[in-house]
């Protein structure tokens, strides 16, 4: 187990933004999936395959470009599947909410169980960098822990009650958390340096988290219906936004997508101009993820369907 070395702690007030919003135009398809799936989470590879962590069903599965369904069970029971991440060559791997364990899908299909040392830290968060080191959070425990390429897991402790969820890995290698409780963002490098920026606005439970191609940080602030934006120089900025957003995704352009369950509506974000647009969803969204065509991929409902959201040109 390892403690965090070095710690910095960054105190910025945010700006707050009010944004115009507007409908847009695009196109939806939808997916369904075998009743009892509960999708999770989302992720879509660079060949435009979605691919979703089944919480209820103890599984990792994907939807190819032409529309085939693909289940992989965890070979143990009991499992929860939450967090969901793809390695750049296409490799998935699931964080077990409901063990100490990490799921990986090969690209031959092969489902491989790959055991954790701790018991009840409930594996949340989970991303993956580009050279297979996999970083997930353990908010039971307070704890990030990492996964080396040779298999070694090491753990960064966090303060007591942070809560750490959602998290993301930049080109770097650094991993970027949310803690849900203690109300922060945190850089967490391999060397063990930590970094903590709190959030100004109290109790805004920040939950998802997404990388922007400027290495920018978008954040979901759920509880306050709220959006916010770390830049690269550390300043931080909040959009106020409708529906308590869930899930979140920033496209090859720097839109920032999020679904507002509460109005059944998937937005888009655009932070040159302010404005956000929006397109009507069957049901509340769930999850979202950025495809490589510029498409949006989004959980519904109870988890038993999927939509694919193209912009229309």
């Amino acid at each position: 187990m390892g403690s965090l070395m070095r710690i910095d702690l960054l105190r910025i007030v945010p700006v707050l933004v009010l944004l115009l919003v507007t409908r847009g135009a695009y196109s939806l398809d939808v997916v369904s999936l075998p009743a009892g799936t509960g999708v999770a989470a989302l992720a879509v590879a660079a060949d435009g395959t979605a691919w979703f962590s089944a919480q209820f069903s103890g599984a990792v599965g994907r939807v190819n470009p032409a529309g085939r369904v693909e289940i992989f069970e965890f070979p143990s029971r009991g499992t929860q599947p939450f967090g969901l991440a793809l390695q750049t060559d296409g490799t998935a791997w699931a964080a077990d909410l409901a063990g100490e364990r990490l799921g990986r899908v090969g690209l031959d299909g092969k489902f491989t169980e790959v055991p954790l040392s701790r018991a009840g830290g409930e594996p949340t968060g989970i991303a993956v960098a580009g050279d297979g080191v996999v970083w997930f959070t353990l908010p039971a425990v307070n704890r990030v822990g990492r996964r080396a390429a040779d298999g070694t897991v090491r753990e960064f402790v966090l303060p007591e009650g942070s809560e750490p969820t959602g998290i993301a890995v930049d080109r770097d290698g650094v991993a970027w958390v949310v803690e849900r409780r203690g109300n922060r963002i945190v850089r967490i490098t391999a060397e063990a340096e930590l970094t903590a920026w709190p959030i100004s606005t109290p109790n805004a439970q920040p939950d998802a988290v997404a990388l922007a191609p400027d290495g920018s940080l978008w954040v979901t602030l759920t509880n306050v219906n709220r959006l916010l934006h770390l830049s690269p120089d550390g300043s931080q900025k909040e959009y106020r936004v409708e529906g308590a957003p869930l899930g979140i995704a920033v496209g090859k352009d720097g839109a920032v997508w999020f679904g507002a369950p509460g109005v059944r509506r998937l937005c888009r974000l655009d932070p040159e101009t302010k404005k956000t647009t929006w397109t009507e969803l069957p049901e509340a969204p769930m999850a979202v993820a950025a495809g490589p065509d510029g498409s949006i991929w989004v959980a519904l409902g109870s988890g038993d369907k999927l939509a694919r959201v193209v912009p229309k040109v």
